[in-house]
Parts: C-alpha cells; sequence; structure tokens
C-alpha cells in the first residue's frame, strides 16, 4: 500500500545523470498508478519502466530514480509547456494537446470515464443530461478529465476541482460531488491501494478513450524527439514481450486449422493484450511441460489454470479469465449412474497428468489413469480402457463434438475459476495493471 502522504503530492521531477543525447532531457511524472508512482521509496510504473530501457537502449545505462521533486500536477504541465527539453509523462494525447508538444510513444492506452457511488443509482445518457441535472463533478486541475469535461461543453457549474487524485476520490466517497471525471484504471488502482472497496464504485459513462505518451516542450531539438522515439519503440518490442503458453483445452484454448491459438479464453487475453500494448507469443504445449515452463522460465505465463493451494505461490495471478466447470461423463450407451464422486470412486478414472483436476482428486485419495492430454480421455473411454473421463464439461462436449462420440453427462463436482499463471518474478505493477485492465474489460 502506498503512503497516503506520498499520493497527497502528486508529481514527481526526475533528473537525468549525464550520458549520451537522451539526457539533455529533463523528465516530469505524476502519481499515476500502474504507470508511474512511488512504492517504499522508489519510482516504479509501466512508464518508468518502459523509459529506463530506453535509456539502456541509448546510453548503456539507466537514469538515476532517487533524484525526485515532489510537485503538484498543473505545475508540471506548465513546466513542460514552457521550458525546453523537459518531458511529462504520462500524457493523454488528446487533439487539444496536439499542437501543443513533440510527442514519443505511445506508452499505454487510457479510458477517461465518469466514475460514481453504486449506490447513488446514477446513469448518464448524455453530456446534455448532465448540464440540465444539478450533479457536481470532481476534477484535478489540468487533468485530462477536467479537458474532457471542458471539451464536450459540460457547465463550469457543474464542475469543482482538486489537487490530487486522493482528495477527489475522497469528495466521491464522502457523497461532496456525484461524479469523478478520471482514469479508470488509475482510479479502481488507487481505491485498492488506499483501503476503498472498489466494488462500491463504478463507471457511468465514457468520455473518452486515448492513448499515453511522453509529451516534449515544443522547444526541444527535434532530433532528440526523434531519438527518444526511436528507443521507446525498440525498447517496448525489446522488454515488453511475453510468452503465453496454454494446452489443448477447447473452447477455452486451442490451435486451429492453420495452426494458430484460438478459444475463449485466448480472445480474452488478446484484447487484454491490445488494451495494455503489451505484446505476446502464443505457443500450445503438454499441459505438464506448459505448467513447468511457466514456473521455471521468466516472462512465461500459463493459461487456463485452475488456481489451487499447491500452485499459489508460484505464480502471479491474473484472472479469472473465464469460469469452468468440473464433471464426469461416460459414454451415451453406458447404464452407468452416479450422482457424486463418491458413486464413482471404486471405478477407472481418467483426466489428465498435473491438471488442477488430477490435483484436486489425487488429494482426496481418488486412484486416477492419467493422460499427457485431456484429448487422449475420449479415445481411451471410447475403447473401454476407462470407465469414467472427468473433465471440464465445456471442454468435454466441444472435443466430443469434435470427435463424432456421444456423451452421457452424470454429474458436475465443482465450479472453477481459471486464470492466467506468470513466472513469479512478473513485476508486482504489471501484475497489477493486467488485473486491472482485465476487470475493465470483463465490466465493460
Amino acid at each position: 500500500m502506498y503512503k497516503y502522504a506520498i499520493l497527497i503530492a502528486s508529481i514527481f521531477l526526475i533528473t537525468l545523470p549525464v550520458q549520451g543525447d537522451l539526457d539533455k532531457l529533463t523528465f516530469i511524472t505524476e502519481e499515476y498508478p500502474p504507470y508511474n508512482y512511488e512504492e517504499n521509496g522508489k519510482l516504479k510504473g509501466i512508464a518508468v519502466d518502459l523509459l529506463e530501457q530506453a535509456f539502456i537502449i541509448n546510453n548503456g545505462s539507466s537514469f538515476e530514480r532517487k533524484k525526485i521533486e515532489l510537485l503538484p500536477w498543473a505545475r508540471g504541465y506548465e513546466t513542460a509547456l514552457n521550458i525546453p527539453n523537459t518531458v511529462l509523462f504520462s500524457t493523454t494525447r488528446t487533439e487539444a494537446r496536439e499542437p501543443l508538444f513533440h510527442w514519443a510513444g505511445p506508452i499505454s492506452s487510457d479510458r477517461v470515464v465518469l466514475l460514481a457511488r453504486k449506490s447513488s443509482g446514477i446513469t448518464i445518457e448524455d453530456i446534455n443530461s448532465i448540464n440540465q441535472s444539478n450533479l457536481q463533478i470532481v476534477v484535478i486541475h489540468e487533468d485530462i478529465g477536467a479537458q474532457r469535461l471542458q471539451e464536450k461543453g459540460v457547465d463550469p457549474a457543474r464542475i469543482r476541482t482538486a489537487m490530487t487524485n486522493s482528495s477527489a476520490l475522497s469528495m466521491l466517497d464522502a457523497n461532496r460531488v456525484d461524479l469523478w471525471a478520471y482514469s479508470d484504471d488509475v482510479a479502481f488502482w488507487l481505491m485498492d491501494s488506499i483501503g476503498f472497496d472498489k466494488t462500491e464504485f463504478e463507471a457511468v459513462y465514457t468520455l473518452s478513450e486515448a492513448n499515453l505518451y511522453f509529451a516534449l516542450n515544443l522547444q526541444t531539438d527535434p532530433a532528440l524527439v526523434t531519438l527518444l522515439q526511436n528507443a521507446v519503440n525498440k525498447a517496448k518490442s525489446e522488454s515488453r514481450i511475453l510468452r503465453l503458453v496454454t494446452e489443448e483445452y477447447p473452447p477455452f484454448n486451442y490451435t486451429d486449422s492453420q495452426g494458430n491459438v484460438r478459444g475463449e479464453a485466448t480472445d480474452i487475453l488478446q484484447s487484454l493484450l491490445q488494451r495494455t500494448f503489451l505484446e505476446a507469443e502464443f505457443q500450445v504445449l503438454p499441459w505438464a511441460r506448459a505448467l513447468t515452463e511457466a514456473e521455471m522460465i521468466e516472462n512465461t505465463c500459463v493459461f487456463s489454470t485452475a488456481r489451487t493451494a499447491e500452485r499459489e505461490d508460484k505464480f502471479k495471478w491474473i484472472g479469472p479469465i473465464v469460469h469452468n466447470q468440473w464433471g464426469a461423463f461416460s459414454l451415451a450407451e453406458s447404464s452407468f449412474e452416479a450422482k457424486s464422486l463418491e458413486d464413482i470412486e471404486s471405478l477407472r478414472i481418467g483426466t489428465f497428468r498435473q491438471s488442477g483436476m488430477a490435483n484436486f482428486l489425487t488429494n482426496k485419495g481418488y486412484s486416477l489413469v492419467q493422460a499427457t492430454t485431456d484429448n487422449e480421455n475420449i479415445h481411451r473411454l471410447n475403447s473401454d480402457l476407462i470407465d469414467i473421463w472427468v473433465t471440464g464439461v465445456a471442454s468435454a462436449e466441444h472435443i466430443a463434438n469434435q470427435e463424432g462420440i456421444e456423451l452421457k453427462k452424470l454429474f458436475i463436482f465443482s465450479e472453477i475459476p481459471l486464470y492466467l499463471a506468470c513466472h513469479v518474478e512478473l513485476p508486482n505493477h504489471l501484475q497489477q495493471y493486467l488485473q486491472k485492465t482485465l476487470e475493465i474489460i470483463q465490466n465493460e
């Protein structure tokens, strides 16, 4: 949790060591997690990491994060407008701001919304409905939320100004205002960090969706702008690629006829990557190998993964991505009936090795016939090598339909959320950024 005093002071000024051409630039940033923020006295975040990597690429060494001056956002914005070689990040690139700065990026995407307390029951149809109401909206001075409201013609009488994001959130929570115009990513992150229950708030209207950039003073040498852009491009391509491994587990994840990884979970992760400007390489492997590689290899994540007690400390978790039901199946022509796991404990039960289901049943004392992949089990069932197949309900139905084998669903014994499980060295802020963005996507 970030220190409350740090959250009140919302800007950091970074002075860079004297090395290479990029060192002619002075960088200003604000407390705007997960892009840039201070934790335990150290500046962190997606944008800060990206900038540091850009300096390593350009100079061979990183800038010093310890040289920090706390400033209000409005002062930082004015500084970047008026002092050559000054760079403000993370800055939303808008039509109104376009001619005011040079731009390098993008860093990430950002959605500016009107946030309300769920208990208020507020709904917003359009800007006119705001102007015709008595609603009060809090903004941060010179922040993108304030500028978006001005651009859209919101009555100034509806707007109140706060100096920091934490004070704006407190005003909303205390019913001193009805709405808060701010980035939903950052708002929900802030709620978590200072102990607000984020489930009590919701986005009721989207003001804009845009990208975050490094904004450079207009008098900055264009060659420096190009140098920063090229370094950022290379840093993004080299340091922000994840490796996402999975198994053949339709309909959540599987390989199509062209060799591409598809499925419901894959589609959600693709949307997540697009929203966060991260890149990933998808690969289908045998499940045991996929799980092991995510545990052993940095920048590797495995999906769709059941979050079990045995796995909890081995990974960084993002999700749930999708939800699955575990069930027991026999061939359709089988006369066997069962209503619970106890009814099948004396039978030959087929599942696949190192799956969450296999761990669950083994811990309960069941003897299992374990295959390398789940697809093998329908053929084992059809060949009388197992009596019962326990697997995900959606997966069983999908595989049976593809193979032309009719199954009988005996019972469902568990409801399981499935996650993206990443190597434990995944940076905390990146894990939290992915988690927050996933929640936003799922609530849209």
